[in-house]
């Protein structure tokens, strides 16, 4: 391999790496004649599909004028006057791309002022003079070594892409008659898997509290039209249940480590749809705008209760994008909700200052209402398209750490 780019991996063992992950992936589901086998592939197609690599047109900043130090023919130093332009390549698809080495390639060799991040490449054009020859000149040979070699990648894993549905529902088929044989195994030996059973493999009774019916108000945007709205005594109990299991899951890695934000929310849904009677709790629901990760509902009417997003905390841009992500996904229906982040990072206290600090300024940020417990924090926001309608949001945060 040559050249500082295509050149990290060879194409080959990155496909392997997404054959692995995914069977290991399967041997950890406990698949039985009841799941939702459909729903299953469409989410497995969805995380180990190898995107291809789709680059956009180039984004260029105003020139900046600088000076930088020149040596001329005698060797003496002196200052030149030229123009710095920040160009942004934005990009869609698998970033690792970039740096696998296909069956057949050409050298690379990408400038050390150019970046690669996770949706977008950057550089820093250094212009004498304000020519526009000389500036498209630059970009077309970063966007040219940007490509070279990304056909014969795409072709090389078109392959995968394409059976990955068939060998998923294989899979899965062939996960499913291991459980099964696990049971039955555990069956003949005494084993007690009945579901009505409250030994070995099933938890205690969970005694369900009981939904009250939901209030009422009048919209002020939907001509009188009678609102449910979730009792306060009702959100503070399902803020209990989230905090508790979260904290329950900070005292034991096993359960968070190498787990996926669904995975993880998944959990916090299972036990708030076992704390309530008369609801159904969903995950990754439509919700006006699009998917929210969870979303509990009152079942005899379908009413909204409670709307949830979970998060691992990647910074604080991405901070006001999911309470703009949150807000969005919210109707005139729904008045409190919960933003959960997974905090896989060392440093805590920081990120719970840097959240107070930067919270505020949203544009929907209404107020501070107080710190609910420890690392959760609720505040009133109003709807992005109606002002006057109020909004708690309350930010929980639990601690995973890499391990």
């Amino acid at each position: 391999m040559m050249g500082n780019l295509f050149n990290k991996y060879f194409l080959s063992d990155f496909i392997n790496h997404f054959r692995k992950s995914l069977s290991e992936r399967i041997d950890k589901l406990e698949i039985i004649d009841s799941t939702d086998i459909l729903s299953l592939v469409d989410r497995l197609k969805s995380e180990f599909t190898i995107y291809p690599i789709d680059i956009k047109d180039p984004e260029p900043s105003e020139p900046k004028e600088t000076k930088v130090e020149r040596q001329n023919m005698w060797g003496e130093n002196y200052l030149q006057k030229v123009f710095e332009v920040f160009v942004t390549i934005p990009f869609e698809g698998d970033k690792g791309l970039f740096y696998c080495h296909p069956s057949t390639s050409t050298a690379v060799y990408l400038d050390k002022g150019v970046s690669i991040n996770s949706n977008n490449v950057t550089a820093k054009i250094v212009l004498d003079s304000l020519d526009e020859r000389v500036y498209h000149s630059e970009v077309n040979k970063i966007l040219g070594a940007l490509k070279t070699n990304l056909p014969r990648i795409h072709s090389e894993i078109k392959p995968w892409n394409d059976g990955l549905e068939t060998l998923i529902k294989q899979s899965l088929e062939s996960r499913k008659g291991v459980v099964a044989k696990k049971i039955d195994f555990m069956e003949k030996i005494g084993l007690k898997v009945n579901p009505k059973s409250t030994e070995y493999l099933i938890p205690p009774t969970v005694i369900k509290k009981t939904i009250p019916i939901p209030a009422t108000e009048t919209s002020k945007t939907a001509a009188k039209e009678k609102v449910p709205i979730l009792q306060q005594e009702v959100y503070a109990d399902i803020r209990e249940v989230l905090y508790n299991v979260g904290k329950a899951i900070e005292r034991k890695p096993s359960i968070y480590k190498d787990k996926h934000e669904e995975d993880l929310r998944d959990i916090f849904l299972l036990f708030l749809e076992t704390r309530y009677e008369a609801t159904t709790g969903v995950g990754e629901a439509f919700n006006k705008k699009g998917k929210t990760d969870i979303l509990l509902k009152y079942a005899k009417d379908g009413t909204n209760l409670f709307v949830a997003e979970c998060k691992f905390w990647k910074g604080q841009k991405k901070l006001i994008e999911a309470i703009d992500q949150l807000l969005g996904y919210l109707t005139h229906r729904d008045s409190k909700t919960a933003l959960i982040f997974f905090v896989d990072k060392k440093e805590m206290t920081s990120i719970v200052n840097t959240i107070k600090t930067e919270i505020i300024k949203h544009k929907n940020f209404s107020k501070h209402n107080k710190d609910t417990y420890e690392h959760s924090i609720n505040y009133e926001f109003t709807l992005p398209d109606d002002s006057n309608k109020k909004i708690q949001v309350e930010v929980m945060l639990f601690h995973f750490p890499t391990i």
